[in-house]
């Protein structure tokens, strides 16, 4: 077999993923795709420099060269950021699978393929592509972090020019979305800060504020017509201490905070799953009660 063609090969099958990827909206098309191209990919190789005989070191080869692929960037990044490990890993599967398709017994040679191929439907299914994204944007899977109490007071000004401070959160489930008017993701969100503003304006043992970033660019009052322009009515404060968020450990926009009655901070990362943590800590409060 020889090193050269299979680095050439494996380039190509990069080449076609990155194809797929941009003809194709669906990400698990792409997913599923590269996991059959490495298996159909080692079998045929495998076939044409050896005759069918698939031996353990053919597999460390091929293993080898995709490992080491693009400098070892997949790899690289697969072990600091968990962002490409997925499709690492199924690359990975098919090679293993199609080997194995050749050098196991007839009724055992699928095997390994369709335990491959059931671990990506059911990376799929489970929204594995979701908790990565979470993880990448605000270090946890799930936003759900150890209860801690933030030294930093919070004051601002609402649209009224009335005075927000964190006095007005004691003994309440406080939703805070961190904004910037430089940030398409931050409007993106608000239909759902919306909605979660609608469900509990009424509730006063919830509370869910907007933070604006300033940024320069702003011009008077720009925070607060952008929100009325777009028909929102939920609170917008801007803050006294324009290094706010980051004191608060914001790294990208928008990032969302869950303070619980206790003054805790136990959750962060985006709206949707700050508003089942406010969920979850009303039922968890009713259930005290009872």
């Amino acid at each position: 077999m020889e090193f050269q063609s299979i680095l050439i090969a494996y380039l190509t099958l990069h080449i076609v993923l990155i194809i797929i990827g941009q003809v194709s909206p669906n990400p698990d098309f792409t997913f599923i795709s590269r996991f059959f191209l490495f298996f159909c990919f080692t079998i045929y190789y495998i076939r044409l420099f050896n005759e069918n005989n698939a031996t353990w070191k053919i597999l460390f080869v091929l293993i080898t060269i995709r490992l080491l692929l693009l400098g070892g960037y997949d790899l690289y990044t697969a072990i600091t950021g968990l962002g490409n490990l997925p499709n690492l890993t199924l690359d990975l599967l098919g090679i293993i699978s199609g080997f194995l398709y050749l050098r196991l017994e007839n009724s055992l040679r699928l095997l390994p393929f369709l335990i491959s191929l059931g671990f990506a439907s059911l990376f799929i299914f489970f929204r594995g592509w979701d908790y990565l994204a979470h993880y990448r944007n605000f270090g946890t899977f799930t936003g759900r972090i150890n209860a801690y109490r933030l030294s930093q007071k919070i004051e601002g000004i609402d649209r009224q020019n009335t005075k927000i401070t964190d006095q007005l959160f004691e003994n309440k489930i406080v939703l805070l979305y961190f904004w910037s008017t430089r940030c398409g993701l931050c409007f993106r969100g608000f239909s759902q800060v919306q909605v979660a503003y609608d469900k509990y304006k009424n509730d006063s043992s919830v509370a869910i504020y907007t933070i604006n970033k300033p940024v320069e660019e702003d011009k008077p009052n720009q925070v607060f017509e952008v929100i009325k322009e777009g028909g929102y009515s939920f609170p917008v404060v801007i803050p006294t201490d324009e290094e706010l968020p980051e004191k608060f450990g914001v790294t990208g926009y928008p990032t969302t905070f869950v303070i619980n009655q206790n003054g805790q901070i136990v959750f962060k990362g985006d709206i949707e799953g700050a508003v089942k943590m406010i969920d979850e800590l009303k039922r968890s409060r009713l259930q005290r009660r009872v």
